[in-house]
């Protein structure tokens, strides 16, 4: 097996680049989870949890315009921090299968180049090799 062997097949160069890709998502997904994890914890409010109410609950002059307002700042905030939490642990997933991908593709790719090999180490020398005419003390074809 020589290197040419090795980054000509198709399989071994797309394996490795899906685990450089998914190695590259699998950490930045990872740092940005952690990150913004914290963020969320630090703004969470445990009153925040009272003012969700049922619509059967509400009528007009019970404060059904608790439901309408608006977010504040902070749980603007919050709730972006959520939103980016969700997408990085997405990021974070789909890393962990490019690099399981990329090893099982780069697996495959590598023994079909051995097979490659070894079949070219296993082949009769007269199918690479022309036999040379004209040596002294051999038999001639017939004519």
């Amino acid at each position: 097996m020589k290197l040419p062997d090795i980054y000509t097949d198709w399989k071994i160069v797309s394996g490795l680049a899906l685990i450089v890709l998914g190695a590259a998502n699998w950490t930045v997904g990872l740092e940005r989870t952690q990150t913004y994890s914290r963020m969320i914890v630090a703004r969470s409010q445990p009153a925040a949890a009272t003012d969700y109410r049922s619509f059967d609950e509400l009528d007009e002059g019970a404060g059904g315009a608790a439901v309408l307002e608006p977010l504040t700042a902070e749980q603007r905030q919050a709730s972006y921090a959520t939103a980016r939490t969700d997408f990085y642990h997405a990021v974070f997933l789909a890393g962990r299968v490019m690099v399981l991908l990329g090893l099982l593709v780069t697996l495959l790719g590598f023994i079909s180049v051995i097979q490659q090999d070894s079949r070219r180490a296993f082949r009769r020398p007269e199918d690479d090799v022309p036999i040379p005419r004209g040596l002294p003390g051999a038999p001639r074809a017939p004519q």
